[in-house]
């Protein structure tokens, strides 16, 4: 199949502004759309930007912004991620208990489920198989951000798992609307 191919369909070409996300036709149980997921993380993104922005300032991490910001050291940087892990536990920890369901994946109509057998993932599983390792793996220096896109980049292949997914036994599937 060649490009030239008018039944050629790229999976890696950018999407075009004014198309759906994809999310119309989908399957429940389905594979999640990259759309759809990409906005959830969006979402859930904001979400904690908006708690932590404020705690950062009042911690003084933004002082001497822009001239004079000194970056933060190892044993700041760690405890602000703890911080971050506390935070997101806090504000999705319910959701994920209850339905297994981060609150921009609940806005979007997606749930994390077992690769295996497709039945919700457990909290444990959430926390500590499915986000943990990564967050923990992005604090390395360097090579940290470097796995973290590698993990995000996993999305475009065609089970639509990422780093994280494999590493919980998880995938991320559409629900049936209500």
């Amino acid at each position: 199949m060649n490009a030239m191919d008018p039944s050629f369909s790229n999976p890696y070409q950018a999407p075009v502004a004014g198309e759906p996300l994809e999310t119309e036709g989908v399957t429940p149980g389905q594979a999640g759309t990259r759309g759809a997921r990409l906005v959830a993380y969006i979402m859930d993104s904001l979400i904690g930007f908006a708690v932590m922005f404020p705690l950062q300032i009042w911690g003084g991490v933004f002082k001497g912004f822009p001239s004079e910001m000194k970056p933060q050291g190892f044993p700041k940087s760690l405890v602000w991620s703890l911080g971050w892990i506390v935070l997101w536990i806090a504000l999705n920890g319910t959701f994920l208990a209850k339905s297994a369901q981060t609150i921009g994946k609940k806005l979007m109509g997606l749930q994390i489920v077992m690769a295996k057998d497709g039945r919700p993932a457990s909290f444990e599983r959430l926390v500590f198989w499915r986000f943990m390792p990564m967050m923990l793996i992005s604090q390395i220096p360097y090579v940290g951000a470097l796995l973290s896109l590698v993990d995000s980049l996993f999305i475009f292949r065609e089970d639509r798992r990422c780093l994280h997914d494999h590493i919980a036994g998880t995938r991320v599937v559409a629900l049936e609307k209500t």
